[in-house]
C-alpha cells in the first residue's frame, strides 16, 4: 500500500483579523474569576446539536467544540491534519480503500475509550434512515452508502474494522475530495453506547465527544453552555467555557454595548457605524461562500427559463453592494466561489435590464408581469435584503410577497420543496467544487434545497467530476457552472459573503474562520 498525503487542493483565504484587539471598545468586564465567552446568537436555529440534524453552521461550530473528527483543519492556517488518527491513511493502487490506524488512549467525555467501533457507529448511523440524516450526500460515495439509505442493508459494506485500533473504508469507486469530506463536522465520531441509549434524544438531552468542551447545560432554543474538558486528550482548552444566548440580532447589539456577552455579529450594513466607534473590537472575514438566487423550477411560474432569467434581471446586485452593504460586499461571478477548484475569475457579472427582463415575461404569457413570493426566517437580517428586492422588482412587473416564518417552519417548507424562491447562501463544507454543484443541484436534492431542478445530463457531469484527478477539474466545473447558470439559468449569482462581529477586549484569538465556523480552539481571556 502506498502512503497517501493530502493538503488543500485550493488555496484558502487569509485571515483578515484572527484574534479581537485590546482598545477603545466598549468596557466589558466579567464577574470575577468567570473566564467563559459569552456570545449573543440565533439559537432558535440549534434546537438539536448533533450535526447530522441539521445544515445550519449555529449547529457545526457548536459540534466542532464538543467532537473531532478523523482530519481536521488547524485553525489558523486552515490546512488539514491527522486528528483522531495517528497519520494520513494509506490508500489502495485502486485509489479506493483507505486503511486508518487511530490513536490509542483517546477517551469521550464519560471516560470510554475510542475505538474503531465506535468509528465504525459514527458510519453506519450517518447512512440509517431512522436517524434522518440532512448531510448523507457528503459522504454518499463510501460503499455500500446506497444501500443502507434505501433500506436494503443495515450494515455499511464499505466500512472493515480490522481491530480496536485499525479500520478501513472502501469507495465505490475513486474521489479525490475523500479525506477533505473526512473533516466535515457532520462525521464528528459518535460513542456507540452512549449514542444508542440516549436514542432521539441524542443533541437534545446529552451530547458527547472527544473534544476540548463537553456539554454544561442546553435549553433548546434559549441557552448552550459548554465547558472546558479538563480530561482533553491533545491541547487543552484555555477558556473555561463558552455560553451562548438566544437574542435578536438587534438585542445582540445592544448587549454587547452594556458589556452583557462578549461576542456577536454585526451585519454588514451596519458594520460602519461600529468600526467608527469600536475600531479595534471589529473582525472581518471573507468566507469561502457565495449568495445566490434560487428558483424552484418544480413551481410556476418559475418552469420557465425565460421567468427565471427576468427575475436575475431585475436584481440589481451592483447597487446592493454598493449602497446597502457599503462596498463591503463584492459581486460573486458563480456559485463555486474564489479559493475552489472551478471558480472562473473571468466569468461575466450578472446583467441589471429591468426593461429587458419585463420583455421576458411578456414573451413568456406574462405581460402583466408575476407574483412572486420568498421565504424567509423571522429573524434573519436578509427580510431587509428582500425588501430591496421587492423594491427593484416592481421595474419589471414582478410583485414580490415577503412570508417570514420561524426558523422551524423555514426548514420544513424549504426541505419538502414548498418554497417557491429565495437566496441561498453555502460555505465551504471542503474545498472542492463538488460540494456545491453536486450538494445543491443534483436531483435528489430537488426537493431538500427547494430548486426543483432534474436533469439527468447534469447528474451525469456530476458523477463525473467525483472520479476526476485534481488537474482535471479547473475547466470541467468551469464549463458545467456556465451549463448551470447560462444555459438553464438555475441559479443567479448575487455576492461572496464578507463577514463581520463585534468582540469585547477582554478575549483573544476567538474568530469566524474563512468555513464559517467560529473557533475556540486556542481563544483565551485576558487576566
Amino acid at each position: 500500500m502506498k502512503k497517501f498525503s493530502v493538503f488543500l487542493l485550493a488555496a484558502v483565504m487569509l485571515l483578515c483579523l484572527a484574534s479581537c484587539s485590546k482598545g477603545g471598545g466598549a468596557a466589558q468586564k466579567a464577574p470575577a474569576g468567570q473566564n467563559y465567552l459569552k456570545v449573543g446568537s440565533l439559537l432558535d436555529a440549534a434546537m438539536n446539536i448533533d450535526p447530522i440534524t441539521s445544515t445550519y453552521n449555529q449547529v457545526f461550530h457548536i459540534a466542532d467544540a464538543i467532537c473531532n473528527r478523523l482530519v481536521q483543519p488547524d485553525p489558523v492556517t486552515m490546512e488539514l491534519k491527522p486528528y483522531l488518527i495517528e497519520k494520513f491513511p494509506d490508500v489502495s493502487a485502486d485509489s479506493k480503500v483507505f486503511t486508518f490506524q487511530l490513536k490509542k488512549g483517546i477517551k469521550f467525555h464519560n471516560g470510554v475509550e475510542l475505538k474503531a467501533r465506535d468509528v465504525e457507529y459514527t458510519f453506519t448511523r450517518f447512512f440509517d434512515p431512522k436517524w434522518n440524516n440532512l448531510n448523507t450526500w457528503m459522504a454518499d460515495f463510501i460503499l455500500g452508502a446506497e444501500a443502507m439509505m434505501e433500506g436494503e442493508s443495515t450494515t455499511l459494506a464499505g466500512f472493515k474494522v480490522i481491530d480496536d485500533y485499525t479500520f478501513s473504508i472502501e469507495l465505490e469507486y475513486p474521489y479525490t475530495a475523500f479525506i477533505a469530506v473526512l473533516a466535515v463536522p457532520p462525521l464528528a465520531i459518535m460513542p456507540k453506547d452512549a449514542c444508542e441509549a440516549a436514542g432521539e434524544r441524542w443533541g437534545i438531552d446529552t451530547m458527547i465527544g472527544t473534544g476540548q468542551y463537553k456539554i454544561k447545560s442546553f435549553r433548546p432554543g434559549v441557552e448552550l453552555i459548554i465547558e472546558r474538558n479538563d480530561d482533553y486528550w491533545g491541547t487543552k482548552a484555555k477558556l473555561d467555557g463558552v455560553q451562548w444566548n438566544q437574542m435578536t440580532l438587534e438585542t445582540q447589539l445592544i448587549e454587547w454595548e452594556a458589556g452583557s456577552i462578549d461576542f456577536c455579529d454585526v451585519d454588514v450594513s451596519l458594520v460602519d457605524g461600529f468600526m467608527q466607534k469600536y475600531p479595534n473590537n471589529v473582525l472581518e472575514q471573507t468566507f469561502v461562500g457565495t449568495h445566490w438566487l434560487l428558483f424552484n423550477q418544480s413551481m410556476k411560474p418559475l418552469d420557465d427559463i425565460r421567468v427565471r432569467e427576468a427575475i436575475g434581471l431585475a436584481t440589481d446586485i451592483d447597487t446592493l453592494c454598493k449602497d446597502y452593504f457599503k462596498g463591503h460586499i463584492a459581486q460573486a461571478r458563480g456559485v463555486v466561489p474564489p479559493g475552489i477548484v472551478g471558480y472562473d475569475p473571468n466569468r461575466p457579472l450578472r446583467e441589471y435590464n429591468p426593461e429587458k427582463a419585463k420583455q421576458l415575461l411578456a414573451e413568456a404569457g406574462y405581460p402583466n408581469g408575476i407574483d412572486l413570493e420568498v421565504t424567509v426566517r423571522e429573524t434573519s437580517s436578509w427580510v431587509e435584503i428582500y425588501q430591496i428586492f421587492q423594491e427593484q422588482y416592481k421595474l419589471a412587473n414582478i410583485r414580490l410577497t415577503i412570508e417570514k416564518v420561524d426558523a422551524a417552519g423555514w426548514f420544513e417548507k424549504r426541505s419538502t420543496g414548498h418554497v417557491q424562491y429565495y437566496m441561498m447562501n453555502w460555505y465551504a463544507d471542503f474545498l472542492d467544487p463538488d460540494n456545491y454543484l453536486y450538494t445543491i443541484y443534483h436531483s435528489d436534492s430537488a426537493n431538500f434545497f427547494s430548486t426543483g431542478f432534474k436533469d439527468s445530463y447534469f447528474d451525469a457531469q456530476l458523477a463525473k467530476g467525483r472520479t476526476l484527478a485534481p488537474g482535471e477539474k479547473q475547466k470541467f466545473y468551469s464549463d458545467l457552472e456556465t451549463y448551470l447558470l447560462d444555459e438553464v439559468v438555475a441559479g443567479w449569482p448575487l455576492y461572496t459573503p464578507t463577514g463581520y462581529a463585534l468582540c469585547s477586549d477582554r478575549v483573544k484569538d476567538v474568530y469566524y474562520k474563512p468555513d464559517l465556523l467560529m473557533t475556540f480552539e486556542i481563544g483565551y481571556i485576558v487576566e
